[in-house]
């Protein structure tokens, strides 16, 4: 039941239902029976406005999530989804987990139904992030160490995309870097920024970050390379699919030389074909199993309005910094907020060589202890108990179409951690038990 403009769903609203609006909810007097826990019966984006009541802030954070993201899925670009709240409520954790899950607040919100004498409406817009044309992309390269840094460049030079602007942002402590930028400075768009004083790497990717004038994003690390059309392939998903905030691909190992060094079990490409994958799921994942699946940071492409929510402390997820995961965190934050697309072509390559951070033996122990915070963030909104950890929702790719989600079990992927496992082991059961 449609009408002429799209679908308008009243949930749990406590008044009577308005005019040409379906009733929904979990009370008996509901038309059509919604378990929040269980999604809504209704395809991706065929509704123009969801009204909830009351009720469904009252829900506990982790069963609010689920719903929410229920209802991004649901919603057409630009539609609504809006609550009736008393005047005198604090709305701040609504707010928090609405951001979270990928929606912009809206103001004023008018003619929305509202649910009681007093109460006052907030409304949630779900953002068009279909690309179109040739949007501006910032490639970033938080630069430090000189020895891979021209081959680096070069690769970002090569691009076939034509409007790219290149950052570089200069921490290291000579000359060698700003010698390599400057003989190349007139191929094209290209920016050079030098630190006054050494930021380290996390804030070097910020101040990258700032000073990005694209409304895509694609970093590079200075020891890795791009294949030349590597950003016009992955502007193209965003062009393909909608609801898509990542675009990644597989990435090539190589060695300090440039030779190509077999796949390990995060670099084994995660499906069989080109697809588009609900981006929880993707997260899930990689989070369950404690391994970047997704890809190092040269390895994917994002819109920079998606973390300017975060500002200024960017690359976190759910109050959790990632020291030393920048991607992880990265991804998470923008998996939970829409649908990524994962190319198996290797549009990049991630160098190996022993002057990495991650041979360190104290940071590799810093980066083990940040994946499990991370995880512990994950594990707190209760999406895991959704789906199985290998399991992926998937649809075809450049061609999804609408409900034509499927599950895709990822058997590469390796037994998760005991605490992980533990969790997932009890979530299991109480569902086999109670059908919650």
């Amino acid at each position: 039941m449609t009408s002429e403009s799209g679908l308008k769903v009243a949930i749990e609203l406590a008044s009577a239902t308005p005019a040409g609006f379906l009733n929904a909810g979990w009370s008996p007097g509901a038309h059509i029976a919604v378990c929040p826990t269980d999604g809504l019966p209704w395809a991706d984006r065929e509704a123009d406005v969801i009204a909830c009541g009351p009720m469904v802030t009252g829900l506990p954070a982790t069963t609010l999530v689920r719903l929410l993201q229920d209802c991004r899925r649901v919603l057409r670009p630009r539609g609504t989804l809006g609550f009736s709240v008393a005047a005198d409520d604090d709305i701040a954790e609504l707010r928090r987990l609405v951001e979270l899950v990928g929606l912009e607040e809206v103001s004023p919100v008018a003619g929305f139904p509202l649910g009681e004498p007093g109460s006052v409406a907030i409304g949630f817009t779900k953002p068009d992030r279909r690309a179109l044309g040739d949007p501006p992309v910032s490639i970033l390269i938080p630069a430090y160490s000189p020895r891979f840094f021209g081959a680096c460049l070069d690769s970002a030079l090569a691009q076939s995309y034509a409007n790219a602007e290149i950052v570089v942002c200069d921490d290291s402590p000579d000359a060698a870097i700003e010698s390599m930028v400057r003989a190349r400075a007139h191929t094209r768009a290209l920016r050079y920024l030098r630190n006054p004083e050494r930021l380290g790497v996390r804030a070097n990717y910020r101040k990258c970050f700032d000073v990005a004038e694209g409304e895509f994003i694609k970093f590079l690390c200075d020891d890795d390379l791009l294949a030349p059309d590597c950003v016009a392939r992955l502007v193209d998903a965003f062009r393909a699919a909608s609801d898509l905030t990542l675009a990644t691909s597989h990435r090539q190992r190589i060695d300090a030389d440039g030779h190509c060094l077999s796949d390990q079990p995060a670099t084994v490409p995660i499906v069989d074909a080109d697809a588009v994958i609900a981006g929880w799921t993707l997260a899930n994942a990689m989070l369950m199993a404690g391994l970047n699946v997704v890809g190092e940071p040269t390895t994917a492409l994002f819109r920079k309005v998606e973390l300017m929510g975060q500002a200024p402390g960017y690359f976190r997820f759910n109050g959790t910094e990632g020291h030393g995961i920048i991607d992880m965190v990265t991804w998470t934050a923008l998996l939970l907020r829409g649908d990524a697309v994962y190319l198996r072509e290797s549009l990049s390559s991630f160098r190996i060589h022993p002057g990495q951070r991650q041979h360190d033996p104290t940071k590799a122990r810093r980066n083990v202890e940040s994946i499990r915070e991370l995880q512990y963030a994950w594990l707190a909104l209760g999406l895991f108990e959704r789906i199985p950890r290998t399991e992926l929702l998937a649809q075809p790719y450049p061609a999804p179409a609408l409900g034509s989600w499927q599950r895709r079990t990822v058997g590469t992927l390796p037994t998760a951690p005991r605490f992980v496992e533990a969790q997932w082991t009890i979530a299991a059961g109480a569902t086999a038990r109670w059908g919650v």
